[in-house]
């Protein structure tokens, strides 16, 4: 009678520890896909319904910056949710190659095809948003979502001058103070409000990035070739902030390269939206995949 007690109690236990939800993003099993045969990129994934969101993060951070929107999301119905550390950072390979939105991209579909995912909302914050847009120019389907994202306006207006910042940007990482650099950067980014422990996170992480792979993303990344001005007819939802010094008509700018647009403009947030604002975020989030 004891040992039949004993095993009920240890099945018991096994059950219970079957069914535990993770709490947190380091909670979740590592996965790898694999590009150009050796270079793997990380990824963690979490639910089974039949709608994925795919998380693409910005320049110097890694896909712990989506902690709030697994809090957030993880016990939402029919969803699947899916976080990348795109090649270059994270937990990903590092490899000595040109770190262009191709590259990145590249990186993103084979992760989503390894899946076994065809449609999804793409959801990028900054560097992520044009890897987004290059993953749908590529010719994959969904929507797209847009958390304060990098744009070069390359559309036959632009001034020598505009053309002339837009270099010096891209080749502020190239030397060998690019860490002070970036560290620089990240305090450009917050808002008169943005909590400590959002600055914190970005110090951690950001300047930690490799010099090579820094002034490869950055200077790849303002090359004229990435920049079609061909609308994207896809569901897609803005939110950015004046804090980044958006343009005066940047709705304007948005509307002509997302027709189907839902737009947000904050005044005072952060450059990190999705962390210092993330019940906002989740909610328009959930509101627009349905």
């Amino acid at each position: 009678m004891k040992k039949t007690v004993c095993l009920l109690l240890l099945f018991s236990m096994f059950l219970t520890g079957c069914c535990v939800k993770p709490e947190k993003l380091s909670d979740i099993d590592s996965a790898f896909a694999t590009i150009n045969d050796s270079i793997r990129i990380h990824y963690k994934t979490y639910g089974d319904g039949n709608k994925t969101i795919c998380f693409v993060h910005g320049f110097g951070c890694d896909l712990n910056t989506w902690e709030k929107q697994f809090e957030g999301l993880r016990d939402e119905e029919g969803l699947r949710l899916l976080f990348i550390d795109l090649p270059g950072y994270g937990e990903s390979s590092k490899p000595h190659v040109e770190y262009t939105l191709d590259f990145f991209a590249k990186g993103v579909n084979a992760v989503l095809d390894k899946e076994h995912i065809g449609d999804a909302i793409l959801v990028g914050h900054s560097l992520g948003t044009p890897v987004c847009r290059q993953v749908l120019m590529s010719g994959r389907q969904g929507g797209l979502v847009d958390i304060d994202g990098v744009y070069c306006f390359y559309d036959g207006t632009e001034t020598p001058e505009y053309v002339e910042a837009v270099n010096q940007f891209g080749h502020a990482f190239d030397g060998p103070d690019c860490s002070e650099v970036i560290t620089g950067f990240v305090t450009s980014l917050a808002g008169p409000e943005t909590p400590k422990s959002i600055t914190d996170y970005a110090m951690s992480v950001m300047p930690k990035t490799p010099q090579y792979v820094a002034s490869s993303t950055m200077r790849n990344l303002v090359e004229r070739q990435w920049w079609s001005h061909r609308p994207i007819q896809t569901k897609t939802m803005v939110i950015c902030t004046q804090n980044s010094g958006l343009d005066p008509d940047n709705q304007q700018k948005m509307k002509r390269l997302y027709p189907h647009l839902d737009y947000t403009e904050l005044t005072i947030c952060g450059h990190f939206i999705h962390m210092e604002q993330s019940d906002m975020f989740n909610e328009k989030l959930k509101t627009f995949i349905k």
